[in-house]
């Protein structure tokens, strides 16, 4: 019953959107493949137009919260529809956590734990870049964390951004922060609608660069 109802409310989620659906050129293709394990663009996208609806330092989207798609979206014009058909949850609100640098990298740690295996809690970024060594244990693999070009302080407590499941702790990050850490929660927005917001003040966006995550060679 809840797989059919989540899909109704996908479904008409997506006409309401297609009715009256912000339009941005892209000057590169979008494309969400392997996002179990690795940057993509559109996660790129979404996790900027979520910090800077909630206007966080840092905002993290989970990879389970979008759908893989093998074929990115072409450059050119596309519309806010285009990118909530790939949200798996659209009717997740958002919300604000804070957190220390150490929590910060410790969330990190958990979402590139168990590469190469696709993990469902890897985490797509924006606000902040960070390199990590598959060949170290896991939770040794952070070797580089900066927070707006700056690098990580791990006493300093940084506003992220994210949706409300994962600030409940889904995907195990309830080890990582818990709810008195939560420093909002906003039931009246959905990432569409940071979505919405976005691409009105952006009519240009340019995703051809992705080094956000960076993996040691």
């Amino acid at each position: 019953m809840r797989i059919i109802k989540t899909a109704l409310v996908l479904a008409i989620f997506l006409m309401m959107l297609n009715a009256d659906a912000a339009t941005v050129q892209t000057k590169s293709p979008l494309g969400n493949k392997d996002v179990e394990k690795s940057e993509t663009a559109v996660c790129d996208l979404l996790a900027d137009a979520l910090r800077s609806e909630l206007g966080t330092d840092i905002a993290f989207i989970a990879a389970s919260e979008v759908k893989e798609k093998d074929t990115p979206f072409p450059a050119g014009s596309i519309s806010t529809s285009d990118i909530a058909s790939l949200l798996s949850y659209p009717d997740d609100p958002l919300a604000q956590v804070a957190l220390t640098g150490k929590s910060v990298k410790q969330a990190l740690e958990r979402g590139v734990s168990i590469y190469p295996q696709p993990n469902l809690g890897f985490l797509q970024v924006s606000g902040l870049e960070f390199t990590y060594d598959h060949s170290k244990n896991a939770g040794e693999r952070a070797t580089s964390v900066t927070v707006g070009g700056v690098p990580l302080i791990e006493s300093k407590t940084y506003t992220v951004a994210m949706t409300n499941s994962m600030a409940n702790g889904a995907l195990g990050y309830w080890k990582v922060w818990t709810n008195s850490d939560v420093a909002g929660r906003y039931s009246d927005k959905h990432l569409s609608d940071a979505l919405e917001n976005y691409f009105t003040i952006n009519k240009t966006i340019d995703y051809s660069t992705l080094d956000r995550i960076k993996m040691t060679k």
